[in-house]
Formats: structure tokens, sequence, C-alpha cells
């Protein structure tokens, strides 16, 4: 990933947070100040970013203090938010965590414009393949994707709810196990940054 497009990356992030219509300079500020979802975000980002420029040896020992630097924040965003962005997760721009504490992403492809909520599961530590999550898809809180499924675009996961099988686009699934219970659902309206 070149720097250039970690940097979109974050800007696409923090625009879902402060709003297309507000980005003001003190209002970023203000949102990469208070935000844990963000800071969250940006770990991760950072994290990807020295993960991919792992392979040219010229930048080595400016890698060795990134992932020093690395490891010192996701010990108090994980510490001090719970929020577990794995490294393992592909996650696309305009992520959104909406409310910080227990959320975990591991080994999952998430496209962008993604949203979840508080104590929300995607994917699994162990495994190798997981979710496959579209784009604009809002995940509730207390939700959990654990199973390699397929979630298609803009779908929406209702808070508590328990993926274990594919989720067709713009549907709206609720329970445990979740099943759908509306298609053509416009999740847009909960969207946030939207």
């Amino acid at each position: 990933m070149p720097v250039s497009g970690f940097w979109n990356t974050v800007r696409t992030d923090l625009a879902r947070y402060v709003g297309k219509s507000e980005l003001s300079k003190r209002r970023m500020l203000r949102t990469i100040y208070w935000e844990p979802g963000f800071q969250g975000v940006f770990v991760y980002r950072f994290g990807r970013l020295l993960l991919s420029k792992g392979d040219v040896i010229l930048l080595w020992p400016l890698l060795a203090l990134g992932w020093v630097a690395y490891a010192l924040m996701v010990l108090v965003i994980r510490k001090g938010y719970d929020i577990g962005l794995s490294l393992s997760a592909e996650i696309g721009p305009g992520f959104y965590v909406g409310h910080f504490g227990g959320v975990e992403v591991h080994g999952c492809r998430m496209a962008e414009n993604c949203s979840v909520g508080q104590l929300t599961k995607v994917g699994a530590a162990d495994q190798v393949d997981g979710p496959q999550i579209g784009s604009g898809v809002w995940i509730g809180s207390h939700a959990k994707i654990p199973a390699p499924v397929k979630v298609g675009d803009q779908a929406t996961i209702a808070p508590g709810a328990r993926v274990l099988k594919d989720v067709p686009p713009k549907a709206l699934i609720v329970g445990d196990p979740g099943r759908v219970v509306f298609r053509g659902f416009d999740n847009s309206r909960i969207l946030p940054g939207r």
C-alpha cells in the first residue's frame, strides 16, 4: 500500500465520523481526539501499512520503530477501549466503529463503508477464511458473524443477531440464529456519515 493510499483511506474513515458536509479542520481534530472508534481504526490502518512495507529492506530500521509504536497503540486501544481489529482482517475504507467496548474483527474481508456497534464479533482468531462482508453493511451491537459466510451489500444485521448462513443484499437479519425478515431493506438512514 502506498503511503498516499494510506492517507486517502484514513480520510475516508474520518469522513464517516465527521460527516461529509462538515469536514472542517476543527471538527476533524475534535473527532481524532475524542472518537475511540476512529482511533482504533487508525491504529489498524497503521498496522496494515507496516505489513505492506515489510518487503522493503531499506525500511526495516524504520519499520522496527513503527512496530514498537504500533504495539503500544494497540495496547492502549485494546485495554482502554476494548477494540480489537486484527491485522488478519481486510477492512475497506470508510469503516465506522459506532461504540467502543467488546469489538472484535478477525480474519474477514470487509468492503467499504461498513459499520459495527459495541460487543460485535466478526470472524474468529483461528479462522483462515472468515466472513466476507459486502459494502455498506450495518452490524448492530451484540451481533456475531462467526461462520465463513457471505453478507451481501447494504445488508443490516440487527442487534443481537448471530449469522450462520449467507445473507442476500439489502436484507434485514434478526435473531439467533439469524434469519431474513425483510428483503430490500434500505439501511442508508442508519449508516453514519452518509
